[in-house]
């Protein structure tokens, strides 16, 4: 068994993916440095995990990674939204996800709105987003894309950082508990 962490966009590499742009920040930037807290994490937790690259195009990491019926697989994102009061957290998930993909995106989207203090947007599936299908749900195993805040919203930046490690602790404990129903 594996735990796969993927911090989506890539800052570095030949074709730069910085994500969105908000209040001073790149969310490839945000997301690189949020999946490294949580690897710690769970590195502490006796996992093992395998990351994306920071100069690896999404693409090239599914092509890479080897998941499985036995695996936890987590993306990191942040949201943006033209109106800069827009806040909160989303899950998602894929269309076709089982009981175990809901409950596990769930949990993650519910104690990232309590520890940052933000709006729960709740769980969509991808076919609900703004892009309608993500690459990421076409791997095996317990799948989640995590909007943690919207970088376009000053204030749930703020929370964001104030609550970054403490949130890191809090994701790691919960794919430990996935990785370990698996």
């Amino acid at each position: 068994m594996a735990t796969f962490i993927s911090a989506g966009h890539n800052p570095k590499g030949i074709k730069v993916d910085p994500g969105a742009i908000g209040n001073g920040y790149r969310e490839a930037d945000l997301t690189v440095e949020f999946r490294d807290l949580v690897i710690k994490e769970c590195e502490k937790l006796g996992l093992k995990v395998v990351k994306d690259r920071d100069d690896e195009r999404l693409g090239d990491y599914l092509k890479r990674i080897q998941t499985g019926n036995g695996s936890v697989v987590v993306e990191y994102h942040f949201d943006a939204a033209a109106t800069p009061t827009a806040t909160g957290t989303t899950g998602l998930i894929e269309a076709e996800a089982d009981r175990l993909d809901r409950a596990f995106a769930k949990e993650l989207t519910d104690i990232t709105a309590t520890t940052i203090g933000i709006k729960n947007r709740g769980v969509i599936t991808e076919a609900e987003s703004h892009r309608g299908s993500l690459g990421l749900m076409r791997e095996e195993g317990i799948i989640a894309l995590i909007e943690l805040a919207f970088i376009s919203n000053a204030q749930d930046m703020k929370l964001y950082h104030a609550n970054k490690n403490k949130l890191a602790i809090y994701h790691a404990q919960i794919i430990k508990k996935y990785e370990a129903m698996i």
